[in-house]
């Protein structure tokens, strides 16, 4: 089984928004998710759902991933992906996924559930996520696995 973690893409960091939710995605940030999933694309993943933390900017580059990839079960707001929020269940609630999820979320927790997947700890943090940051992670009969990371400088 598989699952593609994403931290959402470059925000804008205006003082003119209300509260750090309200974030949107800059320019720059589109065209970085909007390179990273065209690629995804073409290399033919398939992902049943996008999860993201209900933040802006995440809910932002989650719909940006689902126009490239067309999740069957679209794209939807979940708990327990923010940037402070605990990572062990989500990580023991993985290995029962039954179809390819994408996660879009935020640092440092993308970055402490990556450690926690491949090395058992969350201080320990295999993956460095920058903006747009995407890996796939795949559940073997011995543990988790990284099988490919994107990020911007990569496509490009």
């Amino acid at each position: 089984m598989r699952i593609y973690l994403v931290r959402h893409s470059k925000a804008a960091k205006d003082p003119i928004y209300a509260t750090d939710a309200e974030r949107p995605l800059t320019d720059r940030g589109r065209e970085d998710a909007h390179l990273i999933a065209a690629q995804m694309a073409r290399a033919g993943v398939d992902v049943h759902e996008i999860r993201h933390s209900g933040l802006l900017r995440a809910q932002q580059t989650a719909e940006i991933f689902a126009e490239h990839l067309t999740p069957p079960e679209g794209v939807n707001a979940v708990a327990g992906l923010h940037y402070n929020d605990p990572v062990d269940m989500l990580a023991r609630e993985l290995r029962m996924e039954p179809e390819p999820v994408m996660l879009v979320g935020h640092n440092p927790f993308m970055e402490e559930l990556v450690g926690l997947l491949l090395t058992g700890s969350e201080g320990n943090m295999p993956v460095r996520f920058s903006t747009s940051c995407t890996a796939c992670l795949e559940h073997t009969e011995i543990g988790w696995a990284v099988r490919w990371v994107l990020d911007r400088q990569i496509v490009t």
